[in-house]
Protein backbone atom coordinates (compact mmCIF):
# COMPACT_ATOMS: atom_id res chain seq x y z
CA UNK A 1 0.00 0.00 0.00
CA UNK A 2 1.38 3.40 -0.98
CA UNK A 3 0.66 6.46 1.12
CA UNK A 4 1.57 9.97 0.06
CA UNK A 5 3.51 11.49 3.00
CA UNK A 6 1.96 14.89 2.34
CA UNK A 7 -1.64 13.76 2.92
CA UNK A 8 -3.41 14.86 6.06
CA UNK A 9 -4.80 12.10 8.28
CA UNK A 10 -7.28 12.88 11.05
CA UNK A 11 -5.70 13.26 14.50
CA UNK A 12 -7.69 10.32 15.93
CA UNK A 13 -6.68 7.97 13.12
CA UNK A 14 -4.71 4.82 14.04
CA UNK A 15 -2.45 5.55 11.06
CA UNK A 16 0.68 7.66 11.63
CA UNK A 17 2.59 8.61 8.46
CA UNK A 18 5.92 10.39 8.96
CA UNK A 19 8.40 11.30 6.27
CA UNK A 20 11.71 10.35 7.88
CA UNK A 21 14.27 11.70 5.42
CA UNK A 22 14.41 13.65 2.16
CA UNK A 23 17.47 14.89 0.27
CA UNK A 24 18.65 15.64 -3.24
CA UNK A 25 22.33 15.41 -2.20
CA UNK A 26 24.62 12.65 -0.99
CA UNK A 27 26.59 12.82 2.29
CA UNK A 28 29.28 14.95 0.61
CA UNK A 29 26.78 17.54 -0.65
CA UNK A 30 26.89 16.36 -4.27
CA UNK A 31 23.82 15.84 -6.45
CA UNK A 32 23.18 12.28 -7.55
CA UNK A 33 21.79 10.72 -10.72
CA UNK A 34 19.73 7.61 -11.31
CA UNK A 35 21.23 4.92 -13.55
CA UNK A 36 20.06 4.33 -17.11
CA UNK A 37 18.35 1.06 -17.96
CA UNK A 38 15.32 -0.83 -16.70
CA UNK A 39 14.66 0.56 -13.22
CA UNK A 40 15.05 -1.77 -10.25
CA UNK A 41 14.50 -0.97 -6.56
CA UNK A 42 16.22 -3.02 -3.85
CA UNK A 43 15.77 -3.14 -0.09
CA UNK A 44 18.77 -4.60 1.73
CA UNK A 45 19.25 -5.34 5.43
CA UNK A 46 22.89 -5.27 6.58
CA UNK A 47 23.88 -6.66 10.00
CA UNK A 48 27.38 -5.64 11.12
CA UNK A 49 28.69 -7.46 14.18
CA UNK A 50 30.54 -5.61 16.92
CA UNK A 51 34.09 -4.82 15.72
CA UNK A 52 33.41 -5.83 12.09
CA UNK A 53 34.15 -3.68 9.03
CA UNK A 54 32.67 -3.79 5.54
CA UNK A 55 35.78 -3.63 3.28
CA UNK A 56 36.61 -0.70 0.96
CA UNK A 57 33.96 -0.35 -1.76
CA UNK A 58 32.02 2.17 -3.84
CA UNK A 59 28.45 2.38 -5.13
CA UNK A 60 27.65 2.86 -8.83
CA UNK A 61 24.04 3.80 -7.98
CA UNK A 62 22.34 6.01 -5.37
CA UNK A 63 21.16 4.45 -2.14
CA UNK A 64 19.45 5.67 0.97
CA UNK A 65 20.76 4.19 4.21
CA UNK A 66 19.03 4.12 7.58
CA UNK A 67 20.57 2.93 10.85
CA UNK A 68 18.01 0.85 12.74
CA UNK A 69 20.31 0.09 15.65
CA UNK A 70 23.92 0.48 16.71
CA UNK A 71 26.62 2.82 15.42
CA UNK A 72 28.55 2.75 12.15
CA UNK A 73 31.46 4.85 10.91
CA UNK A 74 31.93 5.47 7.20
CA UNK A 75 35.60 6.16 6.38
CA UNK A 76 36.22 7.53 2.88
CA UNK A 77 39.38 6.75 0.95
CA UNK A 78 40.02 10.52 1.12
CA UNK A 79 40.44 10.30 4.91
CA UNK A 80 37.08 11.86 5.78
CA UNK A 81 34.98 9.94 8.33
CA UNK A 82 31.30 10.22 9.15
CA UNK A 83 29.58 8.64 12.15
CA UNK A 84 26.01 7.34 12.05
CA UNK A 85 23.92 6.19 15.00
CA UNK A 86 20.49 4.69 15.51
CA UNK A 87 17.86 6.74 13.66
CA UNK A 88 20.30 8.44 11.25
CA UNK A 89 19.64 8.38 7.49
CA UNK A 90 21.99 9.27 4.64
CA UNK A 91 22.48 9.04 0.87
CA UNK A 92 25.48 7.54 -0.91
CA UNK A 93 25.96 7.66 -4.68
CA UNK A 94 28.42 7.14 -7.51
CA UNK A 95 29.97 10.50 -6.47
CA UNK A 96 30.72 9.21 -2.95
CA UNK A 97 34.41 8.23 -2.70
CA UNK A 98 35.28 4.60 -1.98
CA UNK A 99 34.80 3.86 1.71
CA UNK A 100 34.61 1.30 4.47
CA UNK A 101 31.78 1.00 6.98
CA UNK A 102 32.82 -0.13 10.46
CA UNK A 103 30.80 -0.98 13.52
CA UNK A 104 31.99 1.69 15.94
CA UNK A 105 29.58 0.88 18.75
CA UNK A 106 29.57 -1.67 21.53
CA UNK A 107 26.91 -3.97 20.03
CA UNK A 108 25.87 -5.26 16.61
CA UNK A 109 24.43 -2.71 14.16
CA UNK A 110 21.56 -3.01 11.68
CA UNK A 111 21.48 -0.81 8.57
CA UNK A 112 18.78 -0.77 5.90
CA UNK A 113 19.59 0.28 2.33
CA UNK A 114 17.00 1.34 -0.26
CA UNK A 115 18.82 1.17 -3.59
CA UNK A 116 17.68 2.89 -6.81
CA UNK A 117 19.39 0.80 -9.47
CA UNK A 118 18.83 -0.76 -12.88
CA UNK A 119 18.83 -4.40 -13.90
CA UNK A 120 22.35 -5.78 -14.11
CA UNK A 121 24.02 -3.01 -12.10
CA UNK A 122 25.48 -4.13 -8.74
CA UNK A 123 24.76 -2.34 -5.47
CA UNK A 124 28.46 -2.08 -4.65
CA UNK A 125 31.84 -2.51 -6.29
CA UNK A 126 34.66 -3.88 -4.10
CA UNK A 127 37.87 -1.83 -4.20
CA UNK A 128 41.31 -3.42 -4.34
Amino acid sequence: MLINPSISIAAKSPVDVQEIFTSSENIDGDNFKYPKGKAEMRLIRVAVENGATIPMHSHPVPLLGHIESGELTLAEKTGISKNFKEGDSFILSANTPAHTMANSGDSSAIMWLAVASAEGIPTLNPEE
